[in-house]
């Protein structure tokens, strides 16, 4: 099958092409309506669910990012997603969804840095981890495991040098766990955007906007 994977949109929705599935791993809502309850519900209601209505795809799997303030808040955002889309879109936060024989696994958790949505410390952090199944197909989570080049940022506007803002506690999930492809966002612009475990796990960072919020990445392809 063909899957389309996608990080950090930050309210971007992209034409993309056909395939049968669309995976996007968090920071979803736009930066102007994040920390507004009604205007995030609206745009995900009317501007999100005509997008995902209108993707030539089968089946779109979504999970939040640190950015999705009201899918950390509302009491019922997988029922809600579903039901705004017709049970095209499916929100999965910590569960599994099979499509195709393929097992995949969606989880939001960011280590702490600020005061944003799904974010914990490492002991929290290692919990939730704990639930990923071993050798699933496919997980698709917000933050950049640290591992490899992955989660070296290069030096910004916010740092004269290079800066490692990986997630540990995902890394060693990742390492027990052995899921054959893991799709990340977070960290906008990093050094390397793929890394291979011993030729068995692929992980890629599939955000779409670089760290001046410009929308300068594509969609990631991918025949599974």
């Amino acid at each position: 099958m063909k899957i389309c994977i996608m990080s950090d949109l930050h309210g971007i929705l992209p034409n993309i092409e056909p395939c049968d599935l669309v995976l996007i791993a968090g920071d979803i809502v736009p930066l102007h309506e994040q920390r507004s309850y009604p205007k995030s519900e609206d745009w995900f209601y009317i501007t999100f669910s005509k997008w995902i209505e209108n993707l030539p795809c089968n089946k779109v799997l979504i999970t939040a990012g640190n950015h999705d303030f009201y899918l950390e808040r509302c009491p019922f955002p997988k029922v809600n997603i579903s039901e705004w889309t017709k049970g095209k879109c499916e929100y999965l936060q910590d569960e599994k969804f099979i499509y195709n024989n393929k097992v995949i696994w969606g989880t939001p958790w960011v280590h702490k840095f600020g005061n944003w949505a799904f974010m914990l410390e490492d002991e929290g952090l290692t919990k939730k981890y704990e639930l990923i199944p071993k050798n699933i197909d496919i997980l698709f989570c917000h933050d950049t495991p640290n591992i490899g080049d992955l989660s070296i940022l290069p030096p910004n506007k916010w740092s004269s040098v290079e800066v490692n803002a990986g997630n540990n506690p995902l890394a060693e999930a990742i390492c027990k766990a052995r899921p054959r492809y893991v799709f990340c966002g977070h960290l906008h612009k990093c050094k390397s955007k793929y890394f291979n475990i011993n030729s068995t796990i692929e992980i890629y960072n599939v955000s779409l906007l670089d760290n001046e919020y410009r929308f300068i990445y594509e969609p990631l392809y991918l025949d599974i």
